[in-house]
């Protein structure tokens, strides 16, 4: 880059560094004058140059009175931006400080005016771009030379945040500075190294900010042209004279009196018009005692001062990483969090190393604006759901009812107004710039050119750590248009919201492992893109009646929990908890769990206590499952939801939802999951009831993502497996036994071990042998080839190829399947007495060989033997697997028609096989690949859900699942066209079984 040192004369600035900073000789020649010599562009010191010009008399009385005339008249390295006494004049005329002379200013405000504008390095204005690690173009801001220490003031009681909330458990740590009792305090709104902001030409177009942009944000009115690349700003400061070079440093001339600005959160708080959104804001806030400022106080003003407090705000990017802990040391790990602390002077976005490089940015409505949303606007919701009931809602009482709003409901209007990167949020980027749901935050649709975007902002302020428009509109987040929101807003849903909202403090940065529940529920709920219907269990129907542990069903003594929403407070730091008490009770099949019956103590489990280990692990993977039981994810266009005229529907898990009354569904529908159906007959039969309906869609609202439906009790799946199922009918013995009949000793036989040098099970090549054998299965238990497939008892398996999805099985009946045995399908049994007729005893080789033709003769007649073996082993194994289908399909009042996979592969083609898949209303036909039309039958839609548990005794928690529906066919299905004629001829011969085997061996 050419710097801009043409002003200078052409001589190098490396020798004046040389000679002025570095204090190194000018001239190598031993008689060099400095003082007879000096080049023509160097002046006099900065203090020098500043009086002698005998118009910057302010700034010169700043470096008198403050003791810095030395420092100011020796070599060193400072930049110091001043304003002529003109400009001094007018700001003794209209000031925030409410000053009218010099001779008002205090010390401290005398410290802020000078410091604020010095940096403590030698910097002309191109330079300023320049990070300290090197980084060319890429500083926005850089460490002023101002102490925090200097912005220290007292603060009167009436002048601290005021906390109207009457909210359970919120804690007001400012109320003991308060009241009738209150006192005055020392403080300061943040204790980090104030910075200076600027805008600089290099810097801009490195990120990609116009000029436009920043006329707009310092408020030029008159713009910033196309011919003025030299053009700069400080803050809001414009630079009239650059880079006046002095013996000690440089100076720079700007337009205004340079009093830096602080933070956005007291910028918020003092400019006037967004008094409303501030008080919001200090909710989040707390005073903290500040050993170190307190120190620093005193010594500066000799004094015993006992306490300097730091306002600071919880927020999961502070100066000391994600603050939890309050002024009273307790960790409160459910305190809703702020994306940043907005108090933070040194900022830097989360996972960045240089807080030089940008800055934030808050999108604040004004006064008015939020007025109107509140009491005639869209946040009326929020204030007839929570503001106080005995109070009337108006301006006058306004404050008192927002501060009803529950800090994790209010947290998300608050976060989508903050955003990390200024450089990313100019006027010109508006459009990506995003919401809380990663959608535009300011839509084409809405906003259709840049102006239209400008007009919503009446003002910005620009603070030391960002910028803050000030906007005459408020955005509501999509925590308020989602699905999610009656969620949030009902008084009768906070477990449900304590598992949704439990990871949204570990969203942004790097920390995603520590999040409690490493789920991101509202996060995916937020997709605004995607048509949910979301059930939600109330807080009663949870506590009263409870939810059925499954794994307990597998175990002699079965349980239910009944959930209670808690506070985690005192479970200490980087412990994950969740708010949500549990409490363990016996389960009677015959009656249910509506009544309390004994309890299980060693099951209770409290908020504070760990999820992450023991009885806090299951209650923290049976609340994942009952939230994912509970989401039904639409087809984008669908906008029927559950009312379209079908009975069953799929959660995001899978498992299987019923819609079980007729008519207009809504509030008083009722629905079953597979669990309830399970116990249908038993007088511990239930259904689960819509209590309240919510429109959330985008067809209603303009900007939404589906409904919202409370529900009287939880809706649980099945614990039947397909094993189960399908043994309990004796309708699909023939086809069970095929299934579940392999006997390894065949496959040994058919020489589908030969290629492994071990033969036995407990050598090291043991386990080689048992993967062998494991793809020709069909169920499974135990431990098979390093994955674990318990069923949780002895005489249960799960279908070995299901891998946590949706599927749908096919089983033939008894007469389906003997009619496939009649026409050639082979059975385990034929398969091994195959063998046994045919396979010759093996002849050993003579010492001399010369029985050499008879070996090879019964090598070549047992190798043809095992190869037509195994054509027929893939031939039966690959029926079975036909029968598996991908994704679950109902007999249903539902018109489609689609085509499927199933579990078995073509080897040439490289794909799975596929069913094509007709229903209609209250049926369904199947086309196979043979090309013939099989129907189901009754029985159908029998659900089945293969959970793997964590151990094969006494399991604990499920550790992942499958779901499925069972349907019953008459006629077999057919893998393969050739089949239809007959299975025999695929081993006719070699040749014939060779090529069948290239196409469809079993690979998995």
């Amino acid at each position: 880059m050419k710097n801009r040192f043409c002003r200078m004369g052409k001589t190098m600035i490396g020798a004046f560094l040389l000679l002025s900073i570095g204090g190194i000789t000018y001239s190598c020649q031993d008689d060099y004058k400095l003082d007879e010599t000096r080049p023509s562009f160097l002046g006099g010191s900065i203090y020098d140059e500043l009086k002698g010009r005998n118009k910057f008399n302010y700034t010169v009385r700043l470096i008198e009175d403050l003791g810095y005339k030395e420092v100011m008249s020796k070599t060193g390295s400072k930049t110091l931006f001043v304003a002529p006494d003109a400009a001094y004049e007018e700001f003794f005329k209209n000031n925030k400080w409410g000053v009218s002379s010099y001779e008002q200013l205090t010390d401290a405000q005398k410290r802020i005016l000078f410091n604020g504008a010095q940096l403590n390095n030698a910097y002309v204005i191109e330079m300023m771009g320049n990070a300290d690690n090197g980084d060319k173009n890429l500083a926005l801001r850089q460490n002023s030379a101002a102490a925090v220490v200097d912005s220290v003031r007292l603060w009167r009681p009436e002048e601290l945040p005021t906390n109207y909330s009457q909210v359970e458990g919120e804690k007001h740590y400012w109320d003991r500075f308060k009241g009738d009792k209150g006192k005055s305090i020392l403080m300061a709104t943040d204790d980090s190294e104030p910075m200076m902001t600027h805008f600089i030409e290099n810097n801009m177009k490195e990120q990609r900010v116009r000029r436009s942009d920043v006329a707009f944000i310092v408020g030029d009115k008159n713009g910033w042209n196309e011919s003025d690349p030299t053009r700069a700003y400080v803050f809001g400061n414009r630079v009239m004279e650059q880079d006046v070079v002095c013996l000690n440093g440089y100076f720079h001339v700007l337009d205004k009196v340079l009093v830096p600005p602080s933070s956005m959160a007291e910028e918020i708080r003092s400019n006037g018009e967004t008094n409303i959104f501030s008080h919001i804001l200090d909710r989040f806030s707390a005073p903290y005692y500040d050993a170190t400022l307190t120190e620093n106080y005193k010594a500066l003003h000799n004094n015993s001062i006992d306490s300097i407090f730091e306002k600071r705000y919880f927020a999961i990017n502070t100066k000391t990483g994600r603050l939890t802990t309050g002024p009273d040391r307790i960790v409160n790990n459910d305190f809703p969090l702020l994306t940043y602390d907005p108090g933070w002077n040194s900022y830097k976005p989360e996972g960045g190393t240089e807080k030089e490089k940008d800055m934030g940015v808050m999108f604040v409505p004004s006064d008015k604006a939020l007025r109107d949303y509140f009491l005639r606007g869209a946040g009326q919701v929020l204030l007839e759901r929570y503001g106080l009931k005995d109070l009337e809602v108006n301006e006058e009482n306004l404050l008192k009812h927002i501060d009803q709003i529950p800090l994790d409901i209010v947290q998300p209007l608050v976060n989508n107004l903050m955003k990390p990167s200024f450089n990313e949020s100019v006027p010109s980027k508006y459009l990506t710039i995003m919401n809380d749901a990663r959608d535009p935050m300011f839509p084409l649709r809405d906003y259709p050119s840049e102006a239209a975007y400008k007009s919503v902002i009446d003002k910005t302020l620009l603070a030391n750590n960002g910028v803050v428009y000030v906007m005459n509109r408020v955005v509501s987040p999509a925590d308020y248009a989602s699905v999610l929101a009656p969620a949030l807003y009902s008084s009768n849903t906070q477990i449900v919201r304590t598992v949704v909202r439990a990871d949204d403090s570990f969203v942004q940065g790097s920390d995603y492992a520590k999040a409690p529940l490493q789920q991101y529920f509202s996060t995916y709920l937020k997709a605004m893109q995607s048509r949910f219907s979301f059930f939600v269990p109330t807080d009663d129907g949870l506590k009263n009646f409870g939810y059925i542990d499954p794994a307990s069903m597998m175990r002699n003594r079965q349980i239910y929990y009944r959930w209670e929403p808690t506070n985690t407070r005192g479970a200490g730091s980087g412990v994950k908890t969740l708010g949500v008490r549990q409490l363990a009770y016996r389960l009677n099949l015959n009656t249910g769990p509506q009544t309390k019956d004994q309890e299980e103590r060693n099951y209770h489990h409290e908020g504070h206590v760990t999820i992450d280990q023991g009885v806090g692990y299951i209650k923290k993977k049976l609340l994942i499952e009952m939230v994912n039981h509970h989401i039904v994810v639409h087809d984008n266009n669908d906008v029927q939801g559950i009312n379209a005229e079908r009975k069953y529907f799929l959660s995001r898990e899978g498992a299987p939802i019923m819609v079980t009354s007729t008519g207009k569904r809504g509030k008083g529908t009722t629905l079953m999951g597979g669990l309830a159906e399970q116990l249908q007959g038993t007088g511990a039969a239930y259904q689960s009831t819509i209590t309240a309906e919510y429109d959330q869609t985008r067809e209603k609202n303009g900007y939404g993502n589906g409904m919202t439906y409370l529900l009287d009790r939880p809706l649980q799946a099945t614990t039947h497996s397909a094993y189960q199922i399908l043994t309990k009918n004796t309708d699909y013995a023939e086809f069970m036994k095929l299934c579940d009949g392999l006997n390894t000793d065949v496959l040994d036989k058919a020489g589908l071990y030969d290629s492994l040098k071990a033969k036995k099970l407990d050598d090291a090549a043991g386990k080689e042998r048992e993967k062998v054998a494991l793809k020709y299965y069909v169920f499974v238990a135990g431990n098979k080839a390093g994955q674990v497939f318990n069923a949780g008892t002895k005489d249960d398996k799960l279908v070995r190829f299901f891998n946590n999805y949706r599927y749908t099985i096919y089983a033939p009946t008894n007469e389906a399947v003997k009619a496939e045995v009649d026409k050639g399908l082979p059975t385990w049994e034929k398969i091994e007495k195959y063998l046994t007729d045919n396979l010759q005893a093996e002849v050993k080789l003579a010492d001399d060989k010369s029985n050499q033709k008879e070996v090879d003769a019964v090598n070549k007649h047992n190798g043809e033997v095992k190869i037509k073996a195994q054509a027929m082993i893939t031939t039966l194994v690959n029926f079975l697997k036909y029968h598996f289908q991908d994704e679950s399909v109902f007999v249903d009042n539902v018109t489609s028609k689609e085509e499927y996979s199933t579990s078995s592969v073509n080897n040439e083609t490289k794909v799975y096989m596929k069913l094509n898949v007709s229903q209609t209303p209250n049926s369904i036909v199947l086309k196979d690949e043979s090309g013939q039309t099989v129907p189901v039958v009754a029985p159908y839609n029998q659900l089945v859900r293969d959970a793997n548990y964590d151990r094969e005794t006494a399991p604990q928690y499920i550790r992942s699942s499958s779901y499925a529906v069972v349907h019953t066919i008459g006629k077999a299905l057919l893998f393969d066209k050739s089949l239809s004629a007959g299975y025999a001829r695929k081993w006719s011969s070699v040749k014939q079984a060779k090529a069948f085997l290239s196409k469809f061996s079993i690979k998995e």
